[in-house]
């Protein structure tokens, strides 16, 4: 399970830094976390390694912090669009 949860917070980070898709980084990010918390309570209950859990956990946790970022960086660019379309609105009203 520990496995999983590196490679599915690998996948998002990888996921994160593509443009215009880093903002959907936040949502497996979100789904490995969980599966990270799970395999530390697993490992935790069975007395086995927590390395590849934690691991997981921090790496999910990096990429849910990315894919944020990236969405609120598509929110200040829409905004700034809209802004830019209302002003060229505006101006060609005026004539």
């Amino acid at each position: 399970m520990g496995i999983i949860s590196v490679v599915f917070g690998g996948l998002s980070i990888l996921l994160s830094f593509i443009p215009c898709l880093g903002a959907y980084a936040m949502y497996s990010g979100i789904i490995a976390t969980i599966l990270s918390v799970i395999a530390l309570v697993m490992a935790n209950s069975a007395k086995a390694s927590k390395m590849m859990a934690i691991i997981g956990l921090v790496i999910s946790l990096g990429s849910i912090g990315i894919g944020y970022w990236r969405m609120q960086q598509l929110k200040e660019v829409g905004s700034a669009l809209e802004k830019i379309g209302n002003d060229i609105k505006d101006s060609l009203n005026k004539k």
